[in-house]
């Protein structure tokens, strides 16, 4: 048994008291390990970002340990520490996987950040933090005694459990995973869309990025006023509906195309069962556009498993006459696709199935004057001042439902169904926006041809 002299050295250094070298070691730590990692993401938080308890706990068990050890391991696990976190926010934004931000990293030369102030903004933050913390990281941070280990798990744990009360009413507007049991259901489901490939007209698919359905009335208005347009009406017999999403582009690509939950990474065969594929041995020709890279999730790989014998992309889209849009994704204007398409449509001489997804309206949606978005006057004075970025992400919409109703009233363009449909909620910064849209649904506009009055 331990003589009582001996355990009291022990229990006074365990229990010091709060004296300045501790309270300075404590101080610096949690400015170490709570506040800087955390200090990049606290604008788009203040704003309502997603909730982030989860990683505060992290910051505070991994400076727990790092505390104990060098500097070179300190500055090693702050910058491993930030880069995580990064991938995690920017994955939580979008309703992504970290694993998907992962599989394209070694695409960023094909974005402009740069495009976007917001981007700048957080790039100039991370930047500034990097710096700071590598010289505050020299100093004493060493929780010695109980005392202040126990003051830093309680700090911890009480801006962790700040952060949940101040998320949790909107957590549902990221993260959407869908579940084991969740119903299937679509909108290529909902609208019978393999009975109307009946060999005698050509049908299209259109996925939009980021078309969400909006909750606020103003905005659904707004919404219906763009498909519904007195052009499209004159051709076409418009029907709407939503149907549920979860997560990003491309789960709502394949929820479309191949009617299930999944993503593009299962594909590693050819799958007949998608509709591509099905069309293709029903006699249709396949096509798919985008935009952008194909190299960006894979598509150049996956969408020929799916059944698509033609793809077109950015390099080919533009050099056939398609201007070319700055944003933080750069690629071909959508504005300028459907031309593409008609003009493909009116020369093919077999039935035609079409797949378009849609790139401008991906998020954040710069103010430049390729994009028509410099002044934008979509919503109403109120609307545009206040939510500059919903007005804009409008503005794209705009212009792709102009364009399509200018393809579907060319003398030439041949009998043709069109399905519209979204990919997933618009993930904005400020969570007043993102929640003035649906956190689960979509909507889609189902355009059934019929001849314009002047052919009958």
């Amino acid at each position: 048994m331990l003589h009582m002299n001996a355990i009291k050295p022990l229990a006074s250094r365990a229990f010091a008291p709060a004296d300045g070298v501790g309270l300075t070691a404590f101080l610096n730590w949690a400015l170490c390990w709570l506040v800087l990692p955390n200090l990049p993401f606290l604008p788009i938080t203040i704003m309502g970002g997603p909730m982030r308890a989860g990683e505060i706990m992290l910051c505070g068990a991994v400076g727990f340990v790092a505390c104990w050890f060098g500097y070179w391991f300190r500055v090693a696990a702050f910058f491993g520490l930030l880069l995580y976190l990064t991938l995690v926010f920017i994955a939580s934004m979008f309703n992504m996987d970290i694993s998907v931000i992962l599989s394209v990293i070694a695409l960023v030369l094909d974005l402009r950040p740069a495009a976007s102030p917001e981007y700048m903004v957080g790039a100039g933050l991370l930047i500034a933090v990097l710096g700071f913390a590598a010289r505050q990281l020299r100093r004493q941070q060493n929780l010695r005694g109980l005392q202040w280990m126990i003051a830093a798990a309680a700090l911890t744990y009480t801006l962790a459990q700040a952060d949940y009360i101040r998320a949790r009413e909107g957590s549902t507007a990221y993260n959407r995973l869908a579940p084991a049991d969740a119903p299937f259901t679509s909108a290529t489901r909902q609208t019978d869309f393999l009975k109307l490939a009946d060999g005698k007209r050509n049908v299209m698919i259109v996925v939009v990025e980021a078309m969400g359905l909006p909750t606020e009335a103003t905005l659904r208005d707004r919404l219906d006023a763009i498909w519904t347009r007195p052009e499209l009406a004159e051709r076409f017999a418009i029907s709407q509906g939503s149907t549920t999403f979860y997560n990003s582009t491309t789960k709502g690509e394949i929820r479309e195309l191949c009617q299930r939950w999944g993503d593009y990474k299962e594909i590693v065969a050819r799958d007949p069962d998608c509709l591509p594929a099905t069309l293709a041995r029903r006699g249709y020709a396949t096509h798919a556009y985008h935009g952008f890279s194909p190299k960006f999730f894979d598509r150049d790989r996956w969408y020929p498993l799916i059944g698509f014998e033609g793809m077109s992309f950015r390099d080919q889209i533009e050099a056939q006459g398609a201007g070319h849009c700055p944003n933080v994704f750069p690629g071909a204007c959508d504005r300028d696709i459907p031309r593409l398409i008609g003009r493909d449509l009116a020369a093919a001489k077999e039935p035609q199935f079409i797949y378009w997804l849609t790139l401008n309206s991906h998020l954040p949606v710069v103010a430049n004057a390729e994009l028509r978005t410099e002044n934008c006057r979509q919503l109403g004075p109120v609307l545009d001042g206040d939510y500059p970025q919903v007005c804009r992400l409008f503005a794209v919409w705009d212009d792709t439902a102009a364009a399509l109703a200018d393809m579907a009233s060319r003398p030439d363009f041949p009998p043709t169904d069109i399905l519209i449909v979204g990919d997933h909620m618009p993930p904005f910064t400020q969570q007043k926006s993102r929640l003035m849209f649906d956190s689960a649904k979509v909507p889609w506009v189902l355009l059934r041809y019929r001849p314009s009055r002047a052919a009958t």
